[in-house]
């Protein structure tokens, strides 16, 4: 029987790179965004436009999974202002309402609508985006950022371990430096930044949405069937020379 999925985030890089990967391995795919449509996904796939930040309608994102439950969801949405993000003494309220509205409290919510559709499914398997800026710090201060993603590891271990017992894992991505729209902008800004990022990474590249996609695919997998509570950092080593 095919398996079935929801990725937040459909139209950025990272979910887009996710939906592409799961509907080429033979995964139905329900994809969602705030955005009113999105081109570019694969054919079969269903896109349901949604707002993380609204207060209801998280059920809604569900309907069609309502008879065979859900095996896979793949949290993919994010936000970082890197233009208004900062130190915790300058940013503006807005930026942190905004930032954990979505990264972290629209995440939990679909979280928590999907529960019951995931318990009915054979998949049992989530999978958060985080960052390694959620597990390593930053090497300047995008503390909105970095706190919602520290707070996205915390909750996906905590639903590893209340999950576990009836079968359903938890675990998360932690990409680092990746080429997706939300970042593109800075290296055209300045190439510099990014050819510093290169050679600050020992494989000497960025990495793709693709990179990651393969990583979530494995995790919702069941050659993963014994892997919960496990923050996947995929990243070309950097963090691993950060002291």
């Amino acid at each position: 029987m095919t398996r079935s999925a929801l990725v937040t985030g459909a139209a950025g890089g990272i979910g887009l790179a996710t939906v592409h990967r799961l509907a080429k391995d033979g995964v139905r795919v329900v994809a969602t965004d705030v955005k009113d449509r999105v081109d570019n996904l694969p054919s079969g796939v269903e896109y349901v436009a949604f707002d993380l930040l609204g207060t209801e309608g998280f059920d809604d994102l569900f309907t069609s999974f309502s008879d065979d439950g859900l095996d896979y969801l793949v949290n993919a949405a994010g936000v970082a202002f890197f233009d208004r993000d900062g130190s915790t003494f300058d940013i503006e309220e807005s930026i942190w309402d905004t930032t954990l509205g979505i990264n972290l409290h629209g995440l939990r919510k679909v979280i928590r609508a999907a529960i019951p559709h995931l318990r009915r499914g054979r998949g049992r398997s989530i999978v958060n985006v985080a960052s390694t800026a959620g597990v390593r710090g930053m090497d300047s201060p995008l503390d909105a950022y970095q706190v919602s993603k520290a707070a996205v590891v915390s909750l996906t271990h905590a639903l590893a371990l209340q999950l576990g017992p009836e079968g359903i894992r938890a675990n998360t991505v932690c990409p680092g430096a990746i080429l997706t729209p939300m970042i593109d902008y800075l290296y055209e800004r300045s190439p510099e930044r990014r050819t510093d990022m290169e050679n600050r990474t020992p494989l000497r590249r960025l990495g793709l949405p693709e990179d990651i996609a393969a990583a979530i695919a494995f995790l919702l997998s069941d050659e993963a069937s014994f892997i919960t509570a496990v923050d996947l950092v995929v990243d070309g080593g950097w963090t691993a020379q950060i002291k």
